[in-house]
């Protein structure tokens, strides 16, 4: 047990801001699209969620891929909360139908992982340029 504490004291911040990340990973792939499809009538809530689809959800990806690179070593996995999320959202949102969006998330993934190795490659080659 003593282990485990140690453990937490030490990397605190880590975990905080992974289950930071992970919670605006789950509001915005999971939590936003429910709500919009349960308020909204079919026509509106199929233009949002189109706007998620094409604006909203690579923007994240891309957000989650520069977060991940900026320490790679300690955030790589959150470079794949995007994708996964959005599979999960698109299976609890449209049920069985669910298989068409998996190119979304492959382009998110493709997204997210190129971003944070190009953050990483930034910030270990990029020196002060100027």
């Amino acid at each position: 047990m003593e282990k485990l504490i140690s453990f937490i004291s030490r990397h605190k911040f880590d975990i905080i801001r992974a289950l930071a990340a992970a919670a605006a990973n789950f509001a915005v792939m999971l939590l936003i699209p429910a709500v919009v499809l349960g308020i909204s009538s079919s026509d509106a809530g199929m233009m949002v969620c189109i706007t998620l689809f094409f604006a909203v959800d690579p923007a994240f990806s891309l957000a989650a891929g520069i977060f991940a690179g900026q320490d790679i070593k300690r955030r790589w996995f959150t470079a794949a909360f995007p994708p996964l999320t959005f599979l999960l959202s698109a299976r609890i949102i449209f049920g069985a139908d669910a298989s068409d969006f998996t190119v979304y998330a492959v382009i998110y993934a493709a997204i997210s992982i190129t971003t944070m190795l190009f953050t990483f490659l930034v910030k270990k080659y990029g020196g002060n340029v100027g």
